[in-house]
């Protein structure tokens, strides 16, 4: 009995699997297959790494966008100021404070900490960058005497450690 008329795919495969012909036939199948399957897979990664760039491009422009909505109020009052006219210089201080609250209201909306050491915490390089030893009473060795400026922290990140006075050891 004949296999091809009883099943259609018998008659495409060769009738002996192992004759040299037919091997040839099938690993050149095989490799067609791969060389297939290993474009789309580039064409995979390459989409991947546009899709990747874009979304870091997005993200930084979102991200700027957020930073000058938070801190546009600011300008807004420092235009404000800057119309008025015979103003005192109380009213001017007033303002100043005004617009620094804004501003840190805004750094705050995204993200952005304030760092305020206390004098007589532990000193934190880093955190603390130390510009001077400075006795205080009271303050133990290495511990902060005096905050000269406050510092600045994104998340984790540290924009710019507080400037601190160190009690010298003993």
């Amino acid at each position: 009995m004949d296999a091809t008329k009883d099943n259609p795919e018998a008659a495409e495969t060769p009738a002996d699997p192992g004759t040299p012909e037919s091997r040839i036939a099938a690993l050149e199948k095989e490799i067609a297959e791969l060389k297939d399957a290993r474009l789309r897979a580039l064409a995979d990664l390459q989409n991947t790494a546009r899709r990747g760039i874009e979304n870091e491009s997005r993200a930084l422009s979102q991200g700027v966008a957020g930073a000058a909505k938070a801190i546009l109020p600011v300008l807004d009052h420092v235009d404000l100021a800057l119309q008025q006219k015979g103003m005192t210089l109380e009213q001017a201080l007033q303002g100043l404070h005004m617009m620094r609250d804004e501003l840190a209201k805004g750094l705050e909306k995204v993200g952005v900490e304030r760092i305020d050491p206390k004098v007589g915490e532990e000193f934190q390089p880093g955190i603390h960058e130390a510009v001077m030893r400075q006795a205080v009473q009271g303050v133990k060795g290495d511990g902060v005497s005096m905050v000269l400026q406050s510092g600045w922290r994104l998340g984790e990140s540290i924009l710019r450690p507080a400037k601190v006075a160190v009690q010298p050891t003993e």
